[in-house]
């Protein structure tokens, strides 16, 4: 039997404070093996995707700072749909390192158009 993750309202600010500073993380289930975490702590929250490696190993990243003190930038600071977001564009990458295929970091894709004047 595996473990599942507690499943946390980590969207709304309100909510998020009034969750109890602790040394884990809460965490949110997206997708079968990919959750959304959220650390609190004494200061600012932390948006966190874990991704399930399988055999009760996962990989963590840290995918910006919450926006409960105030409104989300979009980059250091996330919203849930931000982080969400964040999460699942590093849960393909995870998905496709898994696979042994390899990852495009070229700012080029060659799946783009192309256009002519």
């Amino acid at each position: 039997m595996t473990a599942t993750a507690l499943d946390t309202n980590l969207e709304i600010r309100e909510a998020r404070n009034r969750l109890v500073a602790r040394h884990m993380p809460y965490w949110h289930l997206l997708d079968q093996g990919c959750q959304l975490g959220y650390y609190k702590g004494e200061g600012l929250g932390v948006r966190i995707g874990r991704f399930s490696q399988g055999k009760g190993r996962y990989a963590d990243q840290r995918l910006g700072n919450a926006d409960d003190l105030g409104d989300a930038d979009g980059i250091a600071v996330l919203d849930f749909n931000q982080a969400r977001a964040a999460a699942r564009d590093w849960f393909a990458e995870q998905a496709i390192k898994e696979a042994g295929l390899p990852i495009d970091d070229s700012p080029f894709n060659i799946a783009a158009p192309c256009f002519r004047d």
